[in-house]
């Protein structure tokens, strides 16, 4: 046993630091999602559904109220400059630091002069929107750090702290929660911001001392100039993730949101797959993009999309049993809530297969107007649908317009593609036609046999078997990655 250890250490430390890096950047993504996600039985027992309602519509206003404060600066306009501006690295993300931060304060004081509106149009109080800007502020931190330990593949200061926080923010939430008794959901809120704050305040102060500067012209208009125009691209994407549950709140009550809000968060299981190969994955093709490895980005992109459809059809499939095993009898039409989320997942990932290009091209405004058609697409269909079906028809809506979303950005990528490739085929689209088909047929026949867990997990045998036969061809692609 012990040869074996150390024989397992060796090749640890022989690895590529490339792998290492990736493999930790996997590690940080379950560590962040997991968590959170496995301490959900504890929260759905000591909130009522409508606090756990209260505290979801926080954390959807607060995924809105952060794109105004910091124009997600942290975003796939941040990581591609890292790679643009290599060698002025420590400089850009000063400047970006501190750009992120004189946006936040001029929100701060504009929101103090209407607060009132904005209090009548959230519907929380001052104290609990001042927690949203400053989470929204830190989190930017924490993103800008992460992006560049990515970048430069170093992992241990990210397992650290992500471990840290991953722990802190669910255990301080739940000792507040219990020595709390009537402002239990508020308890949970400020227990997250004082977590958030007390680990990533810090950060920007390393950012200036490494930079030795808050403003640089230069990348201020360079982040401005490309973030600017991206206000309605990264709205859109919020108002698909949180305008469901928004309308859900309005048209419905907290506790039908909470509900909602527990599928979703069970769905989002996907995003552990989801987050932790776009970690690798998205740098990896930024280069490729650089050296003109198209192929190769078609080749890899292909097997990904096999691994999360298969990450949300295992889900889809297991609805019924982790619904029950992660929350009370309340919370139990809940799975009818979670194969249409599990499956947007999906396509929220193949967007990014197609979105990468508007990126590095810098065609933020060819996305924008894409990004918002389809928020506006959402809205309509959330105002008509949930009033006469109730909060389950919102993971429909949702289904539908991600797969919308999906297909104006290919079409986007096409006319990039167009304009500078002259014309190169990037991806076949009939392989990713079979694959999402494959996908939402497989799904249906999950759900028709939610009263029959031996069909299902029947299937389900069979489809992991059928991966475990292409288990080298996998493993090849993690491996380039």
């Amino acid at each position: 046993m012990i040869k074996v250890l150390k024989r397992i250490k060796f090749r640890i430390i022989e690895m590529p630091v490339t792998v290492k890096a990736s493999a930790a950047f996997l590690i940080c993504t379950f560590i962040q999602r997991g968590i959170s996600v496995l301490t959900t039985p504890i929260f759905t027992r000591i909130l009522t559904t409508e606090q756990f309602g209260y505290y979801s519509i926080f954390t959807s206003w607060l995924d809105v109220v952060s794109v105004f404060t910091t124009l997600k600066l942290a975003g796939g306009v941040f990581t591609q400059a890292l790679v643009k501006f290599e060698e002025k690295r420590d400089e850009l993300i000063a400047s970006t630091a501190g750009l992120g931060t004189t946006i936040t304060i001029a929100i701060t004081l504009l929101y103090l002069i209407f607060k009132d509106i904005v209090n009548s149009l959230i519907g929380m109080d001052t104290f609990i929107i001042i927690c949203m800007i400053v989470s929204a502020w830190a989190t930017l931190m924490f993103d800008m750090w992460a992006a560049y330990q990515r970048v430069e593949y170093k992992y241990k200061g990210l397992i650290i702290l992500t471990l840290v926080v991953s722990v802190a923010k669910p255990l301080t939430g739940i000792l507040a929660i219990l020595k709390t008794q009537n402002y239990k959901a508020e308890a949970r809120i400020i227990s997250l911001v004082a977590v958030e704050v007390f680990c990533f305040s810090w950060l920007f102060l390393l950012f200036v001392k490494r930079g030795k500067t808050i403003y640089n012209k230069r990348f201020w208009r360079y982040s401005l100039s490309l973030n600017v125009p991206l206000i309605p691209h990264y709205l859109t994407r919020t108002v698909l993730n949180q305008c469901d549950r928004l309308m859900i709140k309005a048209k419905l009550g907290y506790s039908e949101a909470g509900i909602y809000s527990f599928a979703y968060n069970l769905a989002m299981l996907v995003t552990l797959v989801n987050s932790s190969i776009l970690n690798s994955f998205n740098p990896w093709m930024y280069q490729r993009i650089k050296t003109g490895e198209y192929k190769k980005i078609a080749r890899v992109s292909y097997v990904l999309l096999g691994v999360i459809a298969m990450a949300a059809l295992g889900l889809t499939a297991i609805a019924p049993e982790i619904v029950r095993a992660f929350a009370p009898i309340e919370y139990y039409e809940a799975i009818w809530v979670i194969p249409p989320v599990t499956v947007g997942m999906y396509f929220l990932f193949m967007y990014s297969l197609y979105a990468n290009f508007e990126f590095y091209f810098e065609k933020t405004r060819l996305m924008t107007v894409v990004s918002t058609l389809g928020g506006v697409l959402n809205v309509i269909l959330n105002y008509l649908c949930i009033p006469i079906w109730g909060y389950v028809a919102a993971g429909y809506t949702t289904l539908f317009c991600y797969m919308m979303y999906a297909v104006a950005h290919y079409f986007g990528m096409k006319k990039i593609v167009k304009d500078k490739l002259f014309h190169i085929e990037i991806y076949d689209i009939r392989i990713i036609i079979a694959i999402s088909a494959g996908l939402l047929c497989l799904s249906v026949i999950m759900m028709n046999f939610y009263e029959k867990i031996l069909v299902r997990y029947c299937i389900l045998l069979i489809l992991l078997f059928g991966g475990f036969l292409k288990r080298e061809k996998i493993i090849r692609v993690f491996n380039e990655l």
